[in-house]
C-alpha cells in the first residue's frame, strides 16, 4: 500500500486493487449549516480532510492517468493567463510529482510522464 504526497493538496494512495487520488480540502466550521458562534466570541480553528478525487485502474496506464489528473488540476489552480504560462505550470507540477516518486518513497521506481 502506498500513500504518496504529490503536491500540498494531492496525494496518491492504493488499496492494492486501484489507485486513488486524494485531494486536501480545508474545512471551515463557521460555514456549516446551523453553525452557532460560541458565546465567548472565539472562532473555531480551520480543519482539513482528504477526500477521494478520482479512482484509476491498478495498471501502468491507470497510474499515468492519475498522475496526469493531478498535474493538470494542480496547474489549473495557478494564475496562468496564457497557454505558455499554463504549460509551464504543468511542467512545474510534473517535476514536483517526479521528485515525490523518486525521492525514496518507492525505491527502484522510475517515473516517465509524457510531455
Amino acid at each position: 500500500m502506498i500513500n504518496v504526497p504529490l503536491t500540498q493538496d494531492y496525494r496518491l494512495t492504493t488499496d492494492g486493487t486501484q489507485f486513488t487520488v486524494k485531494e486536501r480540502k480545508i474545512v471551515d466550521p463557521t460555514r456549516a449549516p446551523g453553525y452557532k458562534a460560541p458565546e465567548d466570541g472565539s472562532t473555531p480553528p480551520l480543519g482539513e480532510k482528504w477526500v477521494d478525487a478520482g479512482y484509476y485502474g491498478y495498471t501502468a496506464t491507470g497510474l499515468s492517468a492519475a498522475l496526469d489528473s493531478v498535474r493538470i488540476k494542480a496547474a489549473a489552480r495557478g494564475d496562468a493567463e496564457t497557454l505558455a504560462e499554463f504549460v509551464a505550470a504543468i511542467q512545474t507540477e510534473t517535476d514536483r510529482i517526479v521528485r515525490a516518486f523518486e525521492g525514496g518513497v518507492l525505491p527502484n521506481f522510475d517515473v516517465k510522464l509524457a510531455s
